[in-house]
This record gives structure tokens, sequence and C-alpha cells, in this order.
């Protein structure tokens, strides 16, 4: 398969992209500020919602848990930003090398951020997705379904689904 290495490559790194997405939700965000009210120290969680900074009190007990994974935050955008500019770097060069392949790379991009959609809200997008099939008239086939369901539950990833339906139709080739 031509330029399998460079797909594959990219694979890995939208796998890595939603890997670090998916642990972002997790994390919490913001910053800590502190105040000193009558000589004590009170910390407070900061982030912005809708323009506005809102502020949460951090028990002292929670404080190094807190830290640990604003921390962790950091770290994980550190990485995520790294493999932005990898995929970023190996589209620029793919434009350039094969038309072809690169907008098979940005079909797989939207297939990895499908991934990266929190899991509770698959199920809606499945259903949306089998509603608009069914006014089109177009059949999906049991095992689309099957693969749509296990991906809705968490349980498999979009992009194998997608590319076992493009291989059927002979369309995946790299």
């Amino acid at each position: 398969m031509k330029y399998k290495e460079i797909f594959d490559e990219y694979n890995a790194l939208l796998s890595q992209q939603s890997a670090y997405i998916a642990a972002l939700s997790l994390l919490i965000e913001g910053y800590i500020s502190t105040k000193t009210i009558s000589g004590r120290q009170y910390f407070y969680l900061q982030k912005i919602i809708n323009g506005k900074i809102n502020s949460e009190y951090i028990k002292a007990d929670t404080l190094p848990q807190v830290k640990s994974e604003l921390l962790r935050r950091k770290e994980i955008e550190k990485a995520l930003d790294h493999v932005n500019d990898e995929i970023n770097r190996i589209e620029t060069a793919v434009k350039v090398l094969d038309k072809s392949l690169y907008h098979k790379l940005i079909i797989l991009r939207r297939c990895s951020l499908m991934d990266s959609m929190p899991v509770d809200m698959r199920e809606k997008s499945v259903g949306f997705g089998s509603a608009i099939a069914a006014i089109e008239g177009i059949p999906v086939s049991t095992e689309t379904k099957s693969a749509l369901s296990s991906w809705a539950m968490g349980q498999s990833n979009f992009t194998d689904g997608f590319m076992r339906v493009l291989a059927k139709y002979n369309l995946a080739g790299v």
C-alpha cells in the first residue's frame, strides 16, 4: 500500500490526540487563587465560564489533589499541542505529496473527532444519523449498525468501523 507508513503514523497521532482530549475532559480546569482573610489563607479554583470568572472554594484537604490535577492538565495540554503540531506537519507535507492521500487523512481526522465525543452524546449522534439515512432511504447494514452501537457505548472507536465500511466498498486504499 503506497504511503502506508505516513497513514499509520497519522492514524497513531490521531489516536493519541483522542486519548488526550478524553483525559482532559476528566480533569478540572482553571487556576488556584489565594485570599488572606484575618491572617488565614483560603484557596479558590477559578475559571472563566461564559465570560465571567467563577470561584469555587477549595477545602484544605483537597488542595493537593486539585494542584495535582491542574499540573496534569498542563502536561497533557503541552503533549496535545505537540501531537497537533505533528498532525499539521504531516497534513502540510501530504498536501504537496499526494492530494488523494491528503483527502483520506482529512476524513480520518474527522472520524477521530467522533472518537473524542463524550459517550453520553454518542447515542444522540447515532440516532440523528439513522434518521437522516431513513429519510434518504439508505439502508444501513447490520454490521454498520453493530459498529455504531458499539461506538455509542464506548466499546470501540468510530474510525475502525468507518474504515471497515470504506474497505467493504473498496474506498479505503491508501
